[in-house]
């Protein structure tokens, strides 16, 4: 069997077809046959990835980054409950750590199940694709009719196809019972394919004599040779390139970045580690306590919440504005994209047809205001052609619906046409009514030609042909000029070639009609008795020849998918945002050449080879290369290997702002987009059909329209409820808020970090008696550092988003100026606040700051009850504990009233405050509620569990008033000098 002429089976003679395969169309293939070919092919299934189980899944998130230090936070908790135990102390708490230590399970567990849903679901695509494939099917072995399981079908079997069944292959017919076969599956459009075994084309999806695998057969009933199975098929080869392995997505990424700094963490914690473990006087107990303690602090383990937060808020944001997100991490990787790969029909344009231009009686004119047509004799004949043979009809169940306003059922351009005839007709389905339907044949891509025969009231017959207007010519011969019926000469032939012409390039799908009054006979009346269907072609093609000739041209009617609304603006925000705007379509390339014009895509001072040409006045090979700015490439011409073609791509994504490719395949697709990642680009993929898959899947991002089939939804990121591309820019613009609000929230919750590390390292190098428990650190990160950093992810935007370039290779979560900000600034503000407050109130119970150095190990030695402070009293173990749970309590105050400053501040990395606002009334909420709870805590009386006590000394707040005005004042100046200040938030 000759493989390498898989490609051309369903075009090469069916006898030669036969020969080659082995099989004969009366007996099929024999057993043993099919057996062997099992073996050697396999079976007529997709390979499909086997996704990774839940639990393994689950279990690898809750690992990722800083789950692993949180996980060795547990085991840190309950070693320490486990020696609280043990303790002889009549005073331990035996509840505290494990209560800690069961929050930070359920935190550990959390935050994996966060991650887990932010992913997107490989399984989902895998499923999709597999339930595409039917379970049995019917076909010929040995001579008889056998039923067998859809994954044992090979190459050469006799297919039995019938109506409400899916085929099992990639099918040639030989045989067609007036067989129908829907495509939806594969290309979400429902639009029913009339089967003919004896058209043929190059492109199986042009041709009608493949039926393919998964798709529905809707009516009657044939028979086919199996050309394709399993992965060889049309399907199989666009699940195989769904299969391949994805970019990562931003949001990975960063927590990649954070794992790094999670790495660096734990080098720290190591080295310190060993420092506590060389000290004297500290417990065991302490010591682990004391490197719990400062894990949490500097190890954002609120993080993945933070992150799962911003994700969904703007998910919830973009629901709003039309745009559904199935992989919320898609919501974070969309506003960095830097090449938008979007399809032509139904998401720049409104899919939704009409009538644009009419030539009649020998002029050319809009149809934008009708009152401007002379509905003269020839216009309401040409109007008649249209409406007549047409196949457009009304969608059934609507009663009580408007006329206007009810849905219709047919191609494109029938429905436009059958809407304009509603303009000219009181009651188009009365005037249908008088002009009986005799015989009809649909629409044959081949010939290019749409023919019906009507009987009127008077029992005339009507004869009207449609289709391209160089085919209705060469049946015609006279046409009207100036309401009067002329010879159809050259001048007149050449003029209608022109128009039909300029329509065309003027991105409209023209069609031609012409019409006759025939004069009935018996043989015109045997012709037409049984309608013009696949069994009686012979009977059409007679009738075509004895009847066909000598009609009158009526004219041409033109029709256009108008652009979405406000799609021009969604473009020119693109290239403002400096993402790269390419086009690729199956559609034909003078069409969409004129449709990216119309929408934007190629701008108006761009030019393709063929408009400098045109301008000039030379032939295109002339044309000097730096004058081209745009280009419109026919993809379907590209008869070079893939190679060749990845190289010319290359310089053509290169050369040119502007890019159409039409005629697209979908390996062509995938080879784009795969391309342009491996130069760099971050790309997001507009599609709706299975055809579109591969390019949706490879994507960074990929966005599936509404109306897609269900493949290429499962392998979309994002769905576009409204099918409208200025959605999708509305949703690049939000993620790009996103993430400016991220920086913004990671900056408030990091800048406590450093006063807590001073704290830590004070109490190793200078021994003094100054530490944060576990149930305190738990309070700064989450109740005054994750609630009010939630508040900033509602901040309006400083300035227009979509006016500056993504930055790829400047992509870090934890970059230099956020580290900066967070670290040095304010933390170092923050921690000079917290310890001002310490000494101040220490000072104020008797303790100087000289005295506090070197302290430690007499203060937590339980033993000594006369430790004497800088003023000769003495204080007992009790009395220390409880004068340091105080001391925790103004630490806290501290820390809520630096964060509540350091809030209102984080509003803004670019823009001055007060020009900014305040109207982002959740965290003015935010605000008041750090500010409730810094007067709560005051009264707060739970020294044993929560380890806060009331403040009895109120003044030791106001030596900090004046840092959080000195930090008020510094971060309102630098907002109005941004240059001056390179560490600037940006």
């Amino acid at each position: 069997m000759n493989t390498f002429r898989d490609k051309y089976w369903h075009i090469i003679e069916f006898s030669r077809l036969c020969e080659e395969l082995q099989s004969s169309v009366t007996k099929g293939l024999t057993t043993a046959t099919a057996n062997k070919r099992l073996i050697l092919y396999g079976k007529n299934k997709f390979t499909l990835l086997r996704p990774e189980s839940r639990i393994r899944s689950y279990l690898r998130n809750c690992f990722y980054g800083t789950g692993r230090i949180l996980f060795v936070d547990i085991i840190g908790c309950f070693v320490l409950y486990h020696i609280e135990l043990q303790s002889p102390r009549e005073s331990k708490i035996v509840h505290e750590f494990g209560v800690i230590g069961i929050l930070f399970v359920i935190l550990f567990l959390a935050v994996g199940y966060f991650r887990q849903i932010q992913a997107n679901d490989d399984y989902g695509v895998a499923l999709a694709f597999k339930d595409l494939m039917p379970m049995y099917c019917t076909v010929l072995r040995d001579g008889r009719n056998q039923i067998i399981k859809a994954e044992n079908v090979v190459l050469g079997d006799i297919l039995q196809i019938t109506y409400g069944e899916r085929i099992a292959a990639d099918v040639r017919f030989f045989e067609s019972h007036d067989l129908e076969v829907n495509n939806v599956a594969l290309t979400g459009h429902s639009v029913s394919v009339l089967i003919d075994p004896e058209f043929t084309h190059q492109n199986k999806w042009a041709g009608r004599n493949v039926g393919f695998a998964c798709s529905h057969v809707t009516k009657g009933h044939g028979r086919g040779i199996v050309i394709a199975c399993g992965d060889k098929s049309e399907v199989g080869v666009m699940a195989s390139l769904n299969m391949e392995t994805r970019s990562r997505s931003r949001s990975r990424k960063h927590i990649q970045q954070i794992t790094y700094y999670t790495h660096i963490i734990c080098i720290l914690m190591f080295f310190i580690l060993v420092c506590t473990i060389s000290l004297e006087g500290l417990t065991l107990q302490m010591l682990i306590e004391f490197n719990v303690s400062l894990t949490i602090t500097l190890s954002p383990i609120y993080l993945p919440i933070l992150m799962y937060f911003g994700l969904w808020r703007t998910r919830a944001t973009l629901l709003e504005k039309g745009c559904y997100v199935r992989n919320m991490e898609a919501a974070s990787t969309l506003g960095l994209t830097t090449v938008l790969f979007s399809s032509l029909i139904g998401t720049m344009t409104m899919r939704s047809w009409r009538v644009s231009d009419i030539f009649v009686n020998g002029a050319l004119e809009s149809v934008q205001h009708r009152h401007q047509f002379s509905e003269n004799e020839p216009f309401w004949q040409l109007i008649r052609a249209s409406v007549l043979c047409n196949r457009a009809i009304f969608s059934p169940g609507q009663k009580g619906v408007p006329r206007m306003e009810q849905t219709l059922d047919g191609s494109d351009y029938d429905r436009a046409l059958f809407l304009f005839g509603m303009r000219v007709f009181t009651d188009i389905l009365d005037f249908r009514s008088q002009y009986e339907t005799v015989a009809s044949k649909a629409y044959d891509p081949l010939t290019h030609l749409q023919l019906s025969v009507h009987r009127t009231l008077n029992d005339e017959y009507l004869l009207i042909i449609r289709g391209f207007w160089s085919v209705v010519l060469s049946y015609s011969s006279t046409c009207f000029i100036n309401n009067n019926e002329v010879e159809l000469d050259a001048i007149e032939r050449r003029i209608v070639s022109n128009v039909g012409l300029k329509l065309k390039l003027a991105g409209r799908h023209t069609y031609a009609f012409g019409s006759k009054i025939l004069q009935p006979d018996e043989q015109m009346m045997a012709l037409i008795s049984e309608d013009f269907d696949c069994n009686n072609k012979r009977k059409y093609e007679q009738f075509m020849s004895a009847y066909c000739n000598s009609l009158c041209f009526l004219g041409l009617i033109a029709t256009y998918d108008p652009p979405s609304h406000n799609v021009r603006q969604g473009v020119d925000r693109c290239r403002s945002a400096g993402i790269k705007l390419v086009l690729i379509t199956r559609a034909d390339l003078s069409f969409s050449r004129a449709i990216a014009r119309a929408v934007g895509v190629i701008g108006q001072n761009s030019e393709t080879v063929e408009d400098v040409a045109m301008r000039l006045g030379i032939p295109e090979s002339q044309v000097n290369c730096s004058m081209i700015t745009a280009a419109a490439i026919d993809m379907k011409n590209w008869h070079k290997k893939l190679h060749h073609q990845r190289w010319y791509a290359r310089q053509l994504l290169l050369a040119h702002a502007d890019l159409v490719f039409a005629a697209i395949g979908v390996q062509q697709r995938y080879m784009l987009v795969d391309l342009c990642q491996q130069m760099g680009a971050i790309v997001t993929a507009i599609g709706t059909s299975v055809h579109d898959s591969s390019a949706i899947r490879r994507a960074n991002v990929g966005v599936s329209a509404r109306a897609a089939s269900q493949t290429s939804q499962s392998c979309a990121d994002i769905t576009l409820l409204d099918s409208n591309f200025v959605t999708l820019v509305d949703a690049i613009e939000e993620s790009r808020l996103l993430f400016e609000n991220m920086k913004k929230a990671l900056v408030y919750t990091l800048s406590p970090s450093m006063a807590s590390l001073l704290i830590h390292l004070s109490f190793i190098l200078l021994m003094i008696p100054f530490r944060l428990f576990l149930i305190v650190s738990l309070i700064l990160n989450f109740l005054v550092g994750l609630l009010p950093a939630l508040s900033l992810f509602y901040e309006p935007p400083e300035e227009n988003l979509m006016e500056h370039k993504p930055k790829i290779y400047e992509d870090f979560l934890f970059n230099r100026r956020i580290i900066i900000v967070a670290f040095i600034h304010v933390g170092l503000i923050e921690a000079c606040a917290v310890f001002t407050s310490y000494f101040v109130y220490m000072a104020h119970n008797g303790f100087l700051p000289r005295t506090l150095i070197g302290l430690s190990v007499e203060w937590y030695d339980y033993s000594v009850n006369d430790l004497v402070d800088s003023y000769g009293q003495e204080w007992t173990s009790g009395a220390r504990r409880l004068l340091e749970i105080k001391t925790l309590t103004v630490v806290v105050i501290t820390f809520i009233i630096m964060q509540c400053i350091n809030l209102i501040l984080a509003k803004t990395g670019r823009a001055n405050l007060f020009t900014h606002g305040f109207g982002n009334m959740r965290l003015n909420i935010a605000v008041i509620y750090m500010i409730c709870f810094g007067f709560f805590l005051t009264v707060l009386d739970y020294p044993t569990y929560l380890r806060i006590s009331p403040v009895d000394y109120y003044p030791v707040f106001c030596y900090i008033l004046a840092i959080g005005i000195t930090e008020y004042i510094f971060r309102i100046s630098s907002s109005l000098c941004v240059e001056e200040f390179p560490w600037q938030l940006v």
